[in-house]
């Protein structure tokens, strides 16, 4: 199951001024979110293991960095994020993260990586489809987490899509990806993928 949970062109969830005075969502520290941010963090340090050289990873929607802190001092991480609030996350956990709009200047700002991280961040673009078909044009791992639970009748205003496994699992093969991990922990769904 794929939900599109919006009817205007762009999804009001997806934008600058829908974020812009947002509050600061320390997600590390939420017991809610500490258990899918584990488990991302332990699928990238996983997907970095066949890489030659130092791996670089690329936290796409980074938040306040809290995924970032958890990586090993071995792996090169930087995020983006465009919430203002987020930013002083970033100096608190020591960690490297640009404010840009990921999306928008995708080909502008965002480097090429070996592996790329989006963690509750698909279920916000008007396009994630069109998201996860730019990682694999860069022929990049994938590492990404949303919730599985939600529907269209039952899902978080923030939200532009909802997906089930199934759902979201078809999104990443037909981008291109082969699955090597697909796992849940409480409401989230987390998914490693390799470029076939």
């Amino acid at each position: 199951m794929e939900a599109k949970l919006f009817d205007d062109d762009v999804a009001h969830v997806s934008t600058f001024a829908f974020h812009e005075h947002r509050e600061r969502a320390p997600h590390l520290e939420q017991y809610v979110h500490r258990g899918r941010l584990d488990a991302a963090a332990s699928a990238v340090l996983r997907a970095c293991v066949g890489v030659s050289g130092v791996p670089f990873v690329v936290d796409l929607g980074c938040g306040d960095g809290g995924l970032l802190s958890l990586l090993p001092e071995h792996i090169t991480a930087v995020g983006y994020d465009f919430q203002p609030t987020n930013t002083a996350g970033w100096a608190e956990r020591v960690v490297v993260a640009h404010a840009s709009n990921f999306v928008e200047r995708w080909d502008d700002e965002i480097p090429q990586a070996d592996v790329y991280v989006m963690t509750e961040v698909l279920e916000h673009l008007t396009d994630p489809h069109e998201m996860v078909r730019r990682v694999r044009r860069r022929n990049a791992q994938l590492v990404a987490s949303s919730p599985w639970t939600e529907t269209y009748e039952s899902h978080d205003e923030c939200h532009a899509w909802a997906w089930d496994t199934e759902g979201y699992a078809a999104m990443i093969r037909t981008a291109g990806f082969k699955i090597v991990e697909h796992t849940t922990t409480g409401m989230f769904q987390i998914v490693w993928a390799r470029p076939t």
